[in-house]
């Protein structure tokens, strides 16, 4: 299962790993939390531990209308 490795201090992926997070340890400081196999997480992305949720902090700016 693809996992995101949570830094507990500020709550931000800083890896993305082949784990089971039932099993596997994370690193010290940090949280595993399995991700879908669809899942757009990746680095740099914040986890909310109360919702569950991930959030990109740097989402793509939307295409201007008209725009090719």
């Amino acid at each position: 299962m693809r996992c995101a490795v949570v830094q507990n201090s500020d709550n931000t992926v800083v890896n993305i790993i082949v784990a089971d997070p039932a099993v596997d340890p994370a690193p010290a400081g940090c949280t595993l939390i399995g991700l879908p196999d669809d899942s757009p997480v990746s680095f740099g992305w914040i986890y909310d531990p109360a919702t569950g949720q991930f959030t990109d902090p740097n989402p793509p700016a939307p295409i201007a209308e008209g725009a090719v």
